[in-house]
This record gives structure tokens, C-alpha cells and sequence, in this order.
């Protein structure tokens, strides 16, 4: 039996693909004889554990130290939260028994490592999104670089781990890339299913939010409708864009044909409904889990050419990359895909085997056990 305890202290609190998928490997890890502890500020995650019924507490340790409002205000914070955090160790590790911590935000990377490891515990640090101005224009990433020598860094991406090492200057020898994984006994393959009908459901599961550039796809949407009428776009999600994204899309006459289906818990049911799908992401696609999702359920996919999503994705063999940004190439890919029918079979039947091969949640699970208990 193994004691893993869990904190966060996030900038903002969202549930998004990195809560996603803390969520599956607790529940999994579970099973292999592992326990979980939370101790975080993040209201999302917390709230996700407490509905499992999963030990959680909330937890203080300042705010995030990635906004210039937040790294001005460390130097006075800092102290305080790390006598915080140094109590909340000391806890876990001499009542609970914890050998293992799980760190998932920059604070407390930078303020639990070093006593984590006084107190003789295992740490693990996971980046699920790729770097920007927070960290690598960050003053603080001299304590990050410092403080990873102390700590097994998981990756979810190589483009991640490439960033780690040619900004941060991290050591290759710390990085793990671990692929988030999808469940292929809930993701199954469906039937090719639009050789002869008359219809073409594009789907699109996301936040919407700027970064996933929603509104490129609205407008290849319209351009597609021009050669295949009886086009209909799903989008399942929500986020502050959703007024804007909807404004838009009545504006380009485009009311009738988009369904707006908000955020939906049993995601894998949708896919079912998907003729192909669309991930056209403009900023800071590190993985792209759905993506994974849709390979793994049989519907082709166009996703842009960014971030970790080649990874996935390799051009006309596994799926069709489109430039971030451009309605123009999004529309290109998904007529590319209708007109040419074949090829997309076999692109359908090459992309459910890469997932088999390298993107199943056993594979990704497997790889967290051997590290955990290592």
C-alpha cells in the first residue's frame, strides 16, 4: 500500500484536461492498492473528490505566482505560506503515512519539494500545458530549475519536454513523457458510417474559450456549406466565449446548423454522433485528449498543427492537420475528408491503431505505476 498525496494551488480554478485526468489516475491507481490524499485551493478539484467521496481538504499556500500581481506580492506571501505548506508535509507524512507527493501548480513545486524530500518523500512533478511568459519570463524559474533536481518531471508531451529542456534548462534525465491515455473498452470503434448518406456532422468537444479558436471553425463551416448543404456543426462545451461564439455564428447565417450542446459528463455517447471531428486550437494545445477520444471512437479527425497534437496526429495517415488560425485550411481539410471517402476509411483504421499502440489508458496507467512504485 503506497500513500500519494496530491496538492494544487492553481491560479485559477477550471476543470480542464489536466483535473480530467488527475481524476482517472487516482481512479485507476486506486485499484492497483494506491491511496490518494488532496490538499489543495483548487474549488474544482476539490469539489471532484469530495463527490467521489475521495479525502480531500482545502488548503492554503498564496496565490499562483504566475501574474505580475502575484510574483510582485510573493516576496511577503511566500514566507508564510511555506510554513503552510511545511505543516500540511509534516501531517501527511508522519499521520498519513505519505511517501509519495504529486504536484501539479508552479507553488508548490517551488515551496513543498525541498521539505518533501527532508521529510524523505518521492516527488513528482507533472506539466500538462506548454510554456509561455508565467514561467519562462517567470523570476522565479530560477527556484523551478533549481528544485527540479529533486524531482521525476512527467511530461504529457515531447514538445513539453523539449520546452523543459531548451527554456528551463532542465536535465533530459529528469523528464518522463507519459501520454494521457483514453480507455479503449469506452471509447469503441464505431461504423464508418457516411459512405452514402446525406449528411456531414462535424463535431467539436472543448472549452470554449479564445485559445481553442471556436470561431475559425464556425467561419470553415461556412465556407464548407457552400459544397456540402446539408453540413451540421455539434459543440459540446462551455466557457465565456459562448455568447460571443453564438453572436457569430447568427451572423453568418449560421443559427440553424450549429448545435450547442453544452458540457456533457458521458462525453464517449457524442462521438457516436460525429461524422468527423475538429479541434482547432490557436495557443497552447500541449496533448489534445479528445483528439485521442475521436481516434479511439473511429471518426476522422482535422486538428491544427500545433503544440503536441503532430504527436497525435500525423498528416493524412492518422488524421489531417490544418494551420492554427486559418478557416481557410480547416474547411480544405474537412472537404478533403468528405471527397475522399477511401482514404479516409484507412485513415480511420491507421488512427484507432496508434491509439491502441501508444495512447490507451492501460499503457498510461502501467507507466504511472512503475514510477510511483519505483
Amino acid at each position: 500500500m503506497k500513500n500519494v498525496l496530491i496538492l494544487k494551488f492553481p491560479h485559477s480554478s477550471l476543470f480542464g484536461g489536466g483535473e480530467q485526468h488527475t481524476i482517472l489516475l487516482v481512479e485507476e491507481l486506486q485499484k492497483k492498492g494506491f491511496n490518494f490524499f488532496l490538499a489543495s485551493s483548487c474549488r474544482v478539484l476539490l469539489d471532484e473528490f469530495r463527490k467521489r467521496k475521495w479525502p480531500a481538504q482545502r488548503a492554503w499556500a498564496g496565490p499562483e505566482p504566475v501574474s505580475k500581481i502575484s510574483i510582485l506580492s510573493w516576496p511577503f506571501v511566500a514566507p508564510f505560506a511555506f510554513v503552510s505548506v511545511c505543516l500540511l508535509l509534516m501531517h501527511y507524512r508522519w499521520w498519513k503515512k505519505t511517501t509519495l507527493l504529486y504536484c501539479l501548480s508552479l507553488t508548490e513545486k517551488i515551496l513543498a519539494t525541498i521539505p518533501a524530500r527532508l521529510l524523505g518523500m518521492k516527488v513528482v512533478w507533472v506539466e500538462h500545458v506548454t510554456f509561455e511568459r508565467w514561467l519562462i519570463k517567470n523570476p522565479l524559474k530560477v527556484y523551478y530549475k533549481l528544485f527540479s533536481r529533486q524531482a521525476t518531471i512527467v511530461a504529457i508531451s515531447q514538445v513539453i519536454k523539449q520546452q523543459l529542456i531548451e527554456k528551463i534548462s532542465i536535465k533530459n534525465e529528469k523528464i518522463l513523457v507519459i501520454y494521457n491515455g483514453v480507455d479503449l473498452g469506452k471509447f469503441t470503434m464505431k461504423q464508418y458510417r457516411w459512405e452514402k448518406a446525406a449528411r456531414f456532422n462535424i463535431g467539436c468537444v472543448a472549452r470554449l474559450e479564445k485559445e481553442k479558436g471556436i470561431e475559425f471553425l464556425i467561419q470553415a463551416i461556412k465556407m464548407v456549406r457552400e459544397y456540402i448543404p446539408f453540413i451540421r456543426l455539434i459543440i459540446v462545451g462551455e466557457g465565456s466565449e459562448k455568447r460571443r461564439l453564438m453572436w457569430l455564428a447568427e451572423r453568418l447565417g449560421l443559427k440553424e446548423i450549429i448545435q450547442w450542446v453544452g458540457y456533457q459528463h458521458e462525453i464517449e455517447k457524442w462521438y457516436g454522433f460525429f461524422d468527423a471531428y475538429a479541434l482547432p486550437s490557436v495557443k497552447r494545445e500541449s496533448f489534445g485528449i479528445t483528439i485521442v477520444e475521436a481516434m479511439a471512437s473511429g471518426v476522422p479527425v482535422v486538428a491544427s498543427r500545433l503544440g503536441g497534437i503532430p504527436e497525435i496526429v500525423e498528416h493524412k495517415k492518422t488524421g489531417l492537420l490544418a494551420e492554427p488560425g486559418s478557416s481557410q485550411s480547416l474547411a480544405d481539410q474537412l472537404l478533403y475528408l468528405f471527397n475522399n471517402r477511401a482514404e479516409t476509411r484507412e485513415i480511420v483504421m491507421q488512427a484507432r491503431e496508434i491509439v491502441e499502440q501508444k495512447f490507451s489508458l492501460d499503457r498510461m496507467i502501467r507507466d504511472y505505476y512503475l514510477l510511483f512504485r519505483k
